[in-house]
């Protein structure tokens, strides 16, 4: 009796750690290139130059981008862009740090822009030799130049802001990150959550079932 009850705990122990695992995990559908590059209203290569962190009811937040443009691939010529993605790893947010150079995908609308860890992004980092591949680069075509002006830079409306300094960027990126360590997120996060507490108390039960049981059976 007491082999079957434990077999039965470890039993719901996995399932347990197996339902918290894939609520938290970012799955994105598999695109290449040239859809990525369909489906995107801005396509652009740009350096962050400040991120700030946006609180909201819908799930751990947003980080905000703001980057300067040096490429235009698709969409608006324009010397600065203001890009949203989720704050959590899970969620499928998209890393952006003060001082990175990104080739980014946006969607949304123009003035509204968003993108994520799915949408095709890539860190253009000389060392890993700009993270452009022949697909990607036939799928891009020829950028349009952007022309710096010296346009004001979008600012990020208080108390949102992280810091317009390369640290205080910086600084609120790790806060994302940490973040996306300790909690689960995007629309199936809840639901695991719920369905874990559920799992949990069923083992107390069990355990004490189990234990009650091979008392009785004993006296007897």
């Amino acid at each position: 009796m007491t082999a079957r009850v434990l077999a039965l705990l470890a039993l719901v122990a996995g399932l347990v750690m197996f339902t918290g695992g894939t609520a938290s995990a970012c799955q994105c559908v598999e695109r290449g290139p040239q859809d990525q590059m369909e489906s995107a209203v801005a396509v652009f290569a740009g350096t962050v130059t400040r991120v700030g962190v946006s609180p909201d009811e819908s799930g751990g937040g947003h980080v905000i981008a703001v980057l300067r443009a040096d490429h235009v691939y698709k969409g608006q010529t324009r010397e600065w862009f203001q890009v949203s993605t989720r704050s959590q790893g899970p969620a499928c947010g998209y890393d952006f740090a003060a001082g990175s150079r990104h080739l980014v995908f946006a969607g949304g609308r123009d003035e509204a822009l968003t993108t994520s860890s799915c949408s095709g992004n890539a860190s253009l980092r000389r060392d890993d030799g700009n993270g452009l591949t022949r697909e990607l680069i036939a799928a891009l075509g020829t950028p349009t130049r952007v022309r710096h002006t010296g346009a004001a830079e979008p600012t990020i409306a208080e108390p949102t802001i992280a810091g317009s300094t390369a640290a205080g960027s910086t600084a609120a990126g790790s806060t994302a990150a940490g973040s996306a360590a300790t909690e689960s997120a995007g629309p199936d996060g809840g639901t695991g959550v719920l369905v874990a507490a559920l799992v949990a108390v069923g083992v107390v039960a069990l355990a004490a079932g189990g234990g009650w049981a091979y008392r009785r059976r004993s006296s007897s």
